[in-house]
């Protein structure tokens, strides 16, 4: 396969807050031979997607945690990976932190091109990028820790058990479900815990963690 790195590349990193992103452009730099790496910092989503809309970033690299903290509104990140996903010059590089299985493959489904964790190598880093560089098929480069991330099992939960956890995302209490929904408690609490269960949720804030973060991806 013919390998086509550009000689400059222009990579911004999103977060709300100015990270220490050097070393890693450097180390890109020095593995891929670029001769010019212009490193920008975006804190918000409106500023990434303008960015975006100018052409000016060639990678994009996000951190799930930047994204999920509460910072930004939902609409404003739904929009914001909507735009990057679509546009055929940017390449989105997304590092995942603490997502669940099920969430993770929602994400791949949005259009990433590279899904990372920081768990995997920097020549794993190297390697990803060369290879949606080099390639227009379109297909989400997934590394080795996620994959195997992707391997536990999940089982698919039923409408009943979306719709009560759905329902607790909005601040309805077990008691309110159970009487909206005509059920008796005792069966709304166990397709909640069915549904946690399956979703390898260990408390309520890992709950509310997941549905907050299944929230962004819905109109996927």
């Amino acid at each position: 396969m013919k390998i086509n790195i550009p000689d400059t590349l222009n990579i911004t990193y999103f977060h709300k807050y100015h990270m220490s992103y050097d070393l890693i452009a450097s180390y890109i730099q020095q593995k891929l031979n670029i001769t010019s790496l212009n490193l920008q910092h975006l804190s918000d989503p409106k500023s990434l997607l303008a960015a975006s809309e100018k052409n000016s970033i060639d990678i994009v690299i996000i951190n799930s945690a930047c994204l999920f903290d509460g910072a930004f509104r939902e609409a404003d990140i739904r929009k914001m990976l909507t735009a990057l996903c679509k546009n055929q010059h940017i390449k989105t590089l997304f590092f995942a932190q603490n997502m669940k299985a099920a969430l993770l493959k929602k994400m791949i489904d949005t259009g990433i091109d590279i899904m990372m964790s920081s768990q995997d190598t920097p020549q794993e880093l190297v390697q990803a990028l060369t290879s949606v560089l080099s390639s227009s098929s379109g297909e989400t480069y997934v590394s080795r820790s996620v994959r195997e991330h992707l391997k536990q099992k999940c089982s698919d939960l039923t409408p009943k058990e979306w719709e009560v956890i759905n329902l607790i995302h909005k601040g309805y209490s077990l008691s309110e479900i159970s009487s909206k929904k005509c059920r008796a408690k005792s069966t709304i609490s166990t397709q909640k815990r069915n549904a946690m269960n399956k979703l390898q949720l260990k408390n309520e804030t890992e709950l509310l963690r997941f549905l907050h973060q299944n929230t962004l991806f819905n109109s996927y």
